[in-house]
């Protein structure tokens, strides 16, 4: 079973990417917060992150930086902002793939299988 981290700090969020994903047959964990993400990663080393920039401990590129140090584990990064500067800026520091807040889950299974 693929084992799907989800670090984003809404909780509604979380609960949709829960509930989406458990459907399609992944095992899901969630954080809210950058730090513990990171902290369970290490615990758990996922299969595939899911990454919200906008954290209330640390910026996403800073947990995007901390998960490269020592993993290639596919990051597909889940955010509202939608500017060239920071998509670039995302996929030149690591992150494998970017998608725009609202999303369709459909396509983000899709886009996870890929990965």
């Amino acid at each position: 079973m693929t084992e799907v981290l989800v670090i984003e700090d809404d909780k509604h969020i979380r609960r949709l990417l829960r509930i989406s994903l458990e459907k399609q047959g992944f095992s899901v964990r969630e954080e809210g917060r950058g730090g513990d993400g990171i902290q369970r990663f290490a615990g758990i080393k996922p299969d595939i992150v899911l990454l919200d920039l906008g954290l209330p401990d640390m910026e996403g590129l800073e947990v995007l930086k901390a998960l490269r140090a020592g993993s290639q584990v596919p990051v597909i990064v889940l955010s509202v902002r939608n500017g060239e500067a920071d998509i670039v800026q995302l996929l030149n520091s690591g992150a494998d793939d970017y998608l725009v807040k609202p999303f369709n889950t459909a396509e983000l299974v899709a886009r996870i299988r890929v990965a």
